[in-house]
């Protein structure tokens, strides 16, 4: 076990963390960062698991309220995604299904690049760090045979060196990637139950508030008054 530590140097590593991280936020977006690190919280677990809540399940139980109570009552439907919640109570005000359904699009796609976002980030670092490993490597080579080392001391040098690229690859396949692959199944899943809820909501809209106007027949060839 004494032998690990000698894989482990913490400054070495929080270094080439440290870059990765820097370059996956330029590479996504300023506010990748935040939304990266605050989704780690609720990673491990499905969006609906205390529940068991589907898109079917809300859409039934959106109909019944429907029927029960009118477009008012959808304001008491509760669900374990706060965003349903938000389309609902929108619904519910909403004058026209023209203008919900522009704005219900528009908050789907702003979650949809949410969620997104914060996969990509991780994806971003995983692919980044064996990069900023090998870059540390081959300075390292250039410094060590550019000062003309002691022959007897390049192997401690060397290792040194090479523990920049093992860090890359342990950033990138045993942190970065698997956190991207959690994040990224947890976006489809709520991005596919959002889309399925959005697209009744716009049809509920349809069918309930829009308003048929009255029909005015006009003969084809109307009687002339004499004179």
């Amino acid at each position: 076990m004494t032998n690990i530590w000698r894989f482990f140097d913490p400054m070495l590593f929080g270094v080439v963390l440290s870059c990765v991280l820097i370059m996956a936020w330029v590479q996504s977006g300023r506010q990748s960062i935040v939304r990266a690190f605050s989704a780690l919280g609720s990673s491990g677990r499905n969006p609906f698991e205390k529940s068991g809540e589907n898109a079917t399940y809300m859409c039934r139980r959106i109909d019944f309220t429907l029927r029960e109570r009118g477009l008012s009552g959808l304001e008491t439907v509760r669900s374990q995604d706060a965003f349903v919640i938000r389309v609902l109570g929108y619904l519910a005000d909403a004058k026209d299904s023209k203008s919900f359904e522009e704005w219900a699009r528009l908050e789907e796609h702003f979650a949809e690049n949410k969620q997104n976002m914060s996969a990509s980030y991780w994806l971003s670092a995983a692919e980044i760090a064996p990069a900023i490993g090998l870059i540390g490597t081959i300075t390292g080579l250039i410094q060590l045979f550019a000062t003309g080392i002691d022959p007897l001391k390049m192997g401690p040098a060397m290792s040194f060196t090479l523990l920049t690229s093992l860090y890359g690859l342990f950033i990138s396949h045993i942190i970065a990637f698997p956190i991207y692959t959690r994040l990224h199944s947890r976006a489809e899943v709520l991005n596919a139950y959002r889309s399925k809820v959005v697209q009744h909501t716009i049809d509920i809209a349809i069918q309930e508030l829009d308003v048929v106007s009255p029909v005015h027949f006009v003969p084809a060839n109307p009687t002339m008054k004499n004179a």
